[in-house]
């Protein structure tokens, strides 16, 4: 652990993964307002484990759908106000959510409590044309060489899915106003089934 700078808790700047470069020159050349904000997945306050929050109850103590929390700089800096329809994405993906403008979040940082599941008041990603995602859309699943020692039981089921660690904290989003709300609602175009076919 101590190999590893684990002995204490210190400091370490963010890590330039190259997820949003392309991106954010694409979207000032286009000219749309947006911003570029450090996402950070917190636990979420209104879920419990394996009640979501399409639960009714739960959907009482929140928007009833995605949302993402931003401060009133950064708000401002990207042409939003509280409610607004919000895309953040980079090179792994894009999510969409209503953003909440506060002052208890730190300027430069876009939280989004995890769990918020997609299937509750989420419309279609501008940048992917697929339903807006979850909050890992736009992290990855990193593996921290710390988590191996001592073989505890996280290796002992076999190789399977590991979440992101604190490294997820090194991922950056841009964020910006969504032009067209599209909940992709109508029936898609194309070839029809055999066993829609089989229908009429």
């Amino acid at each position: 652990m101590r190999a590893f700078g684990e002995g204490f808790v210190s400091y370490r700047p963010p890590v330039d993964l190259k997820t949003i470069t392309k991106a954010v020159n694409n979207d000032a050349a286009e000219g749309s307002p947006h911003v570029v904000l450090n996402f950070i997945t917190p636990h979420q306050k209104w879920g419990i484990h394996s009640t979501y929050t399409d639960n009714l109850l739960m959907l009482t103590l929140n928007r009833g759908g995605p949302v993402v929390w931003m401060s009133e700089v950064d708000a401002k800096t990207a042409g939003l106000v509280d409610n607004d329809w919000v895309e953040a994405y980079n090179i792994n993906g894009a999510l969409t959510a209503r953003v909440v403008v506060s002052q208890r979040i730190k300027q430069g940082t876009l939280f989004m409590y995890h769990a918020q599941e997609k299937i509750v008041n989420t419309p279609g990603s501008e940048k992917t044309g697929h339903r807006g995602g979850i909050h890992n859309s736009v992290t990855r699943a990193t593996l921290k060489p710390t988590h191996m020692i001592g073989g505890y039981a996280q290796l002992s089921y076999g190789f399977n899915y590991y979440g992101t660690v604190g490294s997820n904290r090194d991922e950056f989003v841009i964020v910006r106003k969504m032009k067209k709300i599209d909940w992709l609602d109508t029936p898609a175009s194309g070839p029809a089934t055999g066993k829609v076919e089989a229908a009429e």
